[in-house]
């Protein structure tokens, strides 16, 4: 009996141990995020070039069993922009160690992946829009983004690491051509950034995030 009732008492020792740990964790993310969305930078990350980058800080990130789906902000001045960015786990290196491109892994359909969390993907968008000088009426499209993506890495991206890695993302549109994008993943400084190939990609990006398909 006595050592039914230690044995006992030990579960629930380690359940609560288990659940301290837990609750511990969440209060140490939500402190990150809190902290992340205070702090954020402006979202135009090179304004003195002609073709300026688009940056978002990642303050928030969730893991699945195939992804990691993080949340992106930035400021437009005082306004909060934001994106859902999901990034496949274990993404291939598109470049062998000699330069040359790996043509079976290179090129993967929606490892990357955009969707919207509401009025700051939209204020997103038309903050883009003003910065392109392009016109637009929408705010950014309910659908998720699924863009072919070319990775210009030599290595698997690690998302569990603090590595930098490079993109070349593809997006469908209803203008013509896909729309040619280069992105950068940083989990050091937990941000990302994206900036067109030149500026005929501007109308199609609007296009794309507007859901001009």
């Amino acid at each position: 009996m006595k050592r039914t009732i230690l044995q006992a008492a030990a579960v629930m020792m380690l359940v609560a141990t288990l659940t301290s740990c837990g609750n511990n964790q969440k209060g140490n993310e939500k402190t990150t995020e809190d902290a992340l969305t205070a702090n954020l930078a402006q979202f135009v990350a090179t304004s003195t070039t002609d073709n300026p980058a688009v940056y978002l800080s990642l303050v928030k990130s969730t893991e699945t069993d195939s992804s990691m789906v993080y949340v992106g902000k930035s400021l437009n001045d005082k306004d909060t922009l934001g994106l859902q960015i999901e990034i496949t786990k274990d993404i291939p290196g598109g470049i062998f160690e000699d330069g040359n491109v790996n043509e079976d892994k290179a090129f993967q359909e929606g490892a990357i992946k955009f969707s919207s969390i509401g009025e700051e993907s939209d204020r997103f968008v038309k903050a883009v829009a003003v910065l392109y000088e392009q016109p637009v009426d929408n705010g950014m499209t309910d659908a998720i983004l699924e863009p072919l993506v070319f990775s210009s890495n030599k290595m698997v991206v690690d998302l569990t690491g603090n590595g930098t890695y490079a993109f070349k993302l593809f997006f469908a549109n209803s203008l013509g051509e896909e729309a040619e994008v280069f992105a950068e993943l940083n989990l050091y400084n937990r941000s990302f950034k994206m900036w067109a190939k030149d500026a005929q990609q501007y109308p199609r990006i609007l296009s794309a995030f507007t859901g001009g398909l």
